[in-house]
């Protein structure tokens, strides 16, 4: 394996070579942050938690209270069907 030395004359253009700007990037951040907007209004939802058996886990669902709409659902279905496969295979396991 070939090694790689840097010459003072390299370190010298690196140390010259313009730097990027981080101000625009912290900029933007302190505005998300200096003001954060609630994604949702605290009297406009209801929250619901219900075990999954088949899972074996809670579910946490988060409804708007004024259309019933669902605005989040933790775990995601996805991650409920894969905890459903995990524990029907725990269950094959252990029965006789």
């Amino acid at each position: 394996m070939d090694r790689i030395t840097l010459t003072p004359s390299a370190l010298e253009h690196q140390a010259r070579a313009p730097q990027p700007d981080a101000a625009p990037f912290a900029r933007e951040l302190d505005k998300q942050t200096a003001d954060p907007t609630p994604a949702i209004e605290p009297s406009a939802k209801s929250l619901q938690v219900q075990l999954d058996k088949d899972a074996g886990r809670f579910v946490q669902t988060l409804t708007d209270a004024s259309t019933h709409e669902t605005l989040r659902k933790y775990p995601s279905e996805a991650q409920l069907a894969y905890s459903r496969a995990v524990m029907a295979y725990m269950r094959a396991l252990t029965q006789p």
